[in-house]
């Protein structure tokens, strides 16, 4: 069994959230080092990437996960962010480049983190420390696999370096 740097709680899983109404991360290849992360609120999903950034109907970004069968887990968060408040903070950012610049950190500003939280499993315990994780809904994942495994910055750095060669 894989060991985890953040684990989901059963008591705490959901049996669906709302792409329309709730605020939502979206956690993708949790399986993988590192997983991918992007964030919506009100049907849009934005996320910064190597080659750019999505803003896009959470009804397309479902699709792909489901022709791909991505494992991908949603965190539905205890707090309001506008779709246009979200567009507002992507527009600082072109492409994620490194881990000062990585999928993480549009959504640590928007969230308005002023900790230095670098990778994923951080921003986890962060919300959770601070009572914002309503719970979390997943999608091709076990309950055994609900988890982030361990990794370090320079994992980050690794991964977008090959993204970007």
């Amino acid at each position: 069994m894989a060991q985890y740097e953040y684990k989901f709680q059963s008591k705490h899983q959901l049996n669906d959230v709302s792409d329309d109404s709730d605020q939502l991360i979206w956690l993708f290849h949790v399986d993988k080092i590192p997983p991918h992360i992007g964030i919506s609120s009100q049907g849009v999903f934005f996320s910064l990437k190597s080659n750019g950034q999505d803003e896009i109907p959470t009804y397309k970004v479902n699709q792909i996960v489901k022709n791909k069968s991505i494992k991908l887990i949603k965190v539905k968060l205890r707090c309001v962010l506008s779709s246009s408040a979200l567009k507002e903070v992507f527009a600082n950012y072109t492409s994620a480049t490194s881990s000062g610049c990585s999928c993480l950190v549009p959504i640590r500003e928007a969230l308005q983190i002023t900790e230095n939280v670098q990778k994923l499993a951080s921003l986890l315990n962060h919300l959770e420390a601070h009572n914002k994780i309503e719970g979390w809904y997943a999608k091709n994942v076990s309950f055994n696999e609900a988890g982030i495994r361990p990794y370090e910055v320079h994992d980050i750095e690794k991964r977008l370096d090959l993204l970007n060669a």
